[in-house]
């Protein structure tokens, strides 16, 4: 098996990661190697994509272990972090070719000023299965049995500023309730479960498979946030530097034409994802034959995109509604 080294990152706050990249935006010199590297001996172009703990290292792993993208030229490195917030300065910086992140990350990034462009689709919410994808859950003994219960509680999100900040304050509103009045928090995806038993928080986001792992220890989802606030169209996209997508187009085009190939299989063959989550996630095997994934999908859907767009002007994360146009790639 192909499996490529997973390195690991701390994770920091977005708007703290947008000071860190300051006057750098889009530049790509003085981190590790770039896409437009050789790997020695190889002739393999190197390029390293930010991920955070979900699916989605099993989904990639998939596509590095089929050798989608070594036959685009690509030698592929995963690099494990919190979210897609802390990994942004490595993106900006160079350190980063490509990253997986919610909508809100790029968005929030271009009306600060930096340089980075969505290249990619990734993911859509499946609307008739709620355990596919992020939901808000409450343990075994919790009297919170829907979203608008949320008022005055303590939540976990995996990043401050991300669709589960937007999305379950909407989720909130639409059910009745006042989202200002809900406490969030900054939390792994992979660390609800033990914040959930211990009490220190009262509902978290968590996905797949940890998701699952919850429900089976007698959790509840209590709110399918992404297809409630109408977030699902464009879940998860792929994210890049302007300046690498400028300087070398045809490692961006590669990738995308990689990834492409690499949703289309992961999609057709589900089974194979699982059997890849205890190696890469840690996670059980049991709870691993249970994980429903998202729907894995190259194409982006800018309705959806406007929607993110429209909601964080609204909620307060932007001040100015960010412009689409200016944030996707145009090859």
């Amino acid at each position: 098996m192909n499996t490529k080294t997973t390195r690991k990152l701390s994770a920091l706050g977005l708007i703290a990661a947008l000071s860190l990249t300051g006057c750098a935006q889009g530049s790509i010199s003085g981190g590790a190697d770039t896409g437009s590297d050789s790997n020695a001996g190889s002739g393999l172009a190197k390029a390293t994509i930010g991920l955070f703990p979900s699916s989605a290292v099993g989904a990639i792993q998939l596509g590095i272990n089929k050798g989608y993208f070594e036959e685009e030229g690509i030698d592929l490195e995963m690099l494990l972090g919190q979210g897609s917030a802390a990994q942004l300065p490595s993106l900006t910086s160079g350190s980063l070719e490509f990253m997986l992140a919610s909508p809100t990350t790029p968005l929030v990034a271009t009306t600060k000023g930096l340089d980075v462009k969505i290249v990619s689709g990734y993911a859509k919410n499946r609307p008739d299965i709620i355990e596919d994808s992020v939901a808000v859950l409450v343990g075994p003994k919790s009297d919170i049995k829907r979203a608008k219960d949320l008022e005055g509680k303590t939540v976990s999100i995996n990043a401050l500023g991300s669709i589960g900040d937007i999305g379950i304050r909407e989720a909130i509103s639409l059910d009745g309730g006042d989202p200002s009045k809900v406490n969030f928090v900054q939390l792994g995806l992979n660390e609800v479960a033990a914040q959930l038993e211990s009490g220190q928080i009262d509902a978290g986001m968590a996905g797949p498979p940890f998701l699952q792992q919850i429900v089976a220890d007698g959790g509840v989802v209590i709110s399918d946030f992404i297809k409630e606030s109408k977030l699902g169209g464009a879940e998860l996209v792929i994210v890049s530097s302007g300046a690498l997508t400028e300087e070398d187009p045809e490692l961006v085009d590669g990738f995308t034409a990689a990834l492409d190939k690499t949703l289309t299989y992961a999609e057709a063959h589900q089974d194979e994802v699982r059997a890849l989550l205890p190696e890469v996630l840690g996670t059980s095997e049991a709870a691993a034959e249970k994980t429903d994934f998202i729907e894995w999908h190259a194409d982006l859907d800018k309705d959806a995109l406007n929607q993110f767009a429209d909601l964080m002007k609204e909620y307060g994360l932007v001040e100015e509604r960010p412009d689409i146009d200016q944030t996707v790639w145009s090859k």
